[in-house]
């Protein structure tokens, strides 16, 4: 890789700077900024209503008001989590039957990073807010070294400066959900990535395959990654057979160990198997309905579709009901599933009605102004991503590790729905490309400046440059 000597003091003092400047904004955000109520909360009953078929439910009310949704599953799942409780599903335990229901709905690095705080007294939201936010800022310093590896010192502290600004990076800060520590865990598997390609040591290995099994941690979708990326990376640094298949195995197995306790628990816990969470069901029963076939959110997601709702007494029986409705529909549905597929991959990359998105990540927590100026700082990143990506493969700098993220975001899309929130492992890729876009820019630019005037035509270069200093402000030819 282009940096392999140990940064700079003038590299980490601006890195410092721009981290500040990163927690500046979010933090601002937090406490001065986000609404008291989230944007949201109103869409809260309309959810409710689906459930109050099968139980009682007592959730307006209750709640915070400042966040809801999966948010919510976070933060209450994590002081839960923190007082012995388990791995517990919070909506049903807290605000609707009290019943103490084993859950496993997301994979539970995040949940066990809040819960750390909670332990210590540190359990509201807003603790939970900042805890993020220093995620962030982490997240910020681990892509300016990514960018600086991967091109200069100056390319690195552009890119951490874009990460930094960026509304689709920073706002997930705010709102308590898992993007934070998986934009984390994938800005850390890529600087990995790349440091094992240049240093094939056993070190470096280790770290590659553990880091490789918490980024699954964060976001079940990142396991594309694993079989993506990793046997090229193990192919690239021993070209024979019997070394690749030994480093393979061996990134494989960390990365196992590390998944495997979450795992293990998840099938010893329910009648059904699972593995890294019962999200599955619940999304193919709501992204495969009428709504998101035929009608105004095609490509996108309808909750109601979930009803009628399945009320097993085990999680796992939920999941499978559901998995299997979603399954029938795509099987009596199949003509549909090509523009279904393409409507949300071009939701997922702001191709098919990116105005609409907006609106609709309202339900994510994402005020539509704060969603407006990040959609248009991802078309220009994404534009000068694509030129970064150019400058990079002209000077032959492996490209692959960067580029899965956006393979690996699409194929989430495909099979799930769009969503900006589930473009958050490629905005790593994102602003790397475009701060090594930027630098290459500046570098072209200060090598036009550099460059003298052009020789007048017929006079020798000597008697040209003579006259050049003699009338700096005369034109050249």
């Amino acid at each position: 890789m282009p940096a392999s000597s140990r940064p700079t003091r003038w590299f980490l003092t601006v890195l410092a700077l721009i981290c500040f400047l990163g927690a500046t904004i979010r933090v601002s955000y937090v406490v001065f900024f986000k609404p008291a109520v989230s944007p949201c909360a109103a869409t809260q009953l309309e959810r409710n209503s689906v459930f109050e078929s099968v139980r009682t439910t007592y959730f307006i009310g209750r709640a915070p008001e400042n966040i809801c949704g999966d948010a919510l599953v976070y933060h209450d799942g994590a002081n839960l989590l923190a007082k012995g409780e388990g791995f517990i599903s919070p909506i049903r335990f807290i605000y609707t039957d009290g019943v103490r229901f084993n859950s496993a709905d997301h994979p539970p690095l995040y949940m066990l990073y809040l819960a750390g705080f909670s332990v210590v007294g540190l359990d509201g939201v807003l603790a939970h807010q900042l805890a993020s936010c220093f995620l962030g800022v982490v997240s910020i310093a681990i892509i300016g070294l990514l960018g600086r590896r991967l091109a200069n010192e100056r390319a690195g502290l552009i890119a951490a400066f874009l990460a930094s600004i960026y509304v689709y990076i920073w706002i997930n800060d705010a709102l308590v959900m898992s993007e934070t520590i998986a934009i984390t865990a994938t800005a850390a598997l890529l600087l990995l990535t790349y440091r094992y390609v240049s240093d094939s040591s056993r070190r470096n290995l280790v770290f590659l395959g553990l880091i490789a099994g918490v980024t699954v941690m964060t976001r079940a979708e990142l396991l594309l990654f694993i079989p993506l990326v990793m046997p090229f990376v193990a192919w690239r640094v021993s070209h024979a057979w019997r070394p690749f298949l030994l480093r393979l195995l061996a990134i494989g197995a960390l990365a196992g160990a590390v998944m495997a306790p979450w795992v293990i628990r998840n099938l010893t816990t329910f009648e059904k198997p699972v593995t890294l969470s019962t999200g599955v069901g619940i999304t193919l029963t709501y992204t495969n309905c009428d709504a998101t076939y035929y009608g105004d959110l095609l490509g996108y997601w309808n909750f109601p579709c979930i009803a009628p709702v399945p009320n097993e007494a085990d999680q796992s029986l939920d999941e499978a009901l559901l998995r299997k409705r979603g399954i029938d529909y795509i099987t009596s549905h199949k003509s549909r599933i090509p523009a279904v597929v393409m409507a949300r991959v071009g939701r997922q990359w702001g191709l098919y009605r990116p105005m609409q998105h907006v609106e609709k990540d309202v339900y994510d927590d994402r005020p539509a102004a704060l969603s407006r100026i990040g959609l248009a700082q991802y078309y220009a990143f994404m534009a000068l991503a694509t030129g970064g990506a150019v400058v990079l493969y002209r000077r032959k700098v492996w490209l692959w590790p960067l580029l899965s993220m956006f393979v690996v975001v699409t194929i989430t899309a495909a099979t799930s729905y769009g969503t900006t929130r589930f473009r958050t492992p490629a905005e790593v890729s994102i602003v790397v490309l475009a701060g090594i876009a930027i630098d290459a820019i500046v570098n072209r630019w200060r090598r036009r400046t550099a460059v003298g005037p052009a020789p007048e035509p017929g006079i020798p270069p000597a008697q040209n440059s003579e006259m050049a200093s003699a009338n700096p402000s005369s034109p050249s030819l």
